[in-house]
């Protein structure tokens, strides 16, 4: 296998569509637009996936990072129990699937296609924090 061929696996890998599994996997909630989903420093006792419409990650008054639909929230306290490290608002109107500890466990533990989601969504939100500071 050549490097491009390498690359263009993990990017794919990236790209897994998790909406469906989510939304079997837990309650969907609707939050308004304006809604807080959560707050900066609030316990993480689970993550959500968006299935429709745009979430601000907000720190203070600054969106560090808009989110939408088949993008993960909330995971870093599922990851390292620690308090939210943002506040999320829901730009417009949303559903989300909630993934509670028991079931994130599981998925991490039994579905291969979840971790690296989660790898590659943690990369893509550190990435995002540098260039937003």
């Amino acid at each position: 296998m050549s490097v491009q061929n390498v690359s263009s696996t993990r990017r794919h890998r990236a790209d897994i569509d998790m909406r469906t599994f989510a939304k079997n996997a837990g309650a969907s909630i609707k939050v308004p637009a304006g809604g807080i989903i959560f707050n900066k420093g609030e316990a993480g006792d689970c993550m959500y996936v968006v299935q429709s419409g745009a979430i601000d990650m907000m720190i203070g008054d600054k969106v560090v990072e808009s989110i939408g639909p088949n993008e993960a929230l909330g995971f870093m306290s599922m990851v390292d129990d620690n308090p939210r490290s943002s506040t999320a608002k829901a730009r417009e109107a949303c559903e989300l699937s909630l993934i509670d500890g028991r079931t994130f466990r599981f998925m991490v533990d039994e579905v291969p296609n979840f971790a690296a989601y989660i790898m590659s969504a943690m990369a893509k939100r550190i990435r995002g924090m540098g260039k937003a500071m």
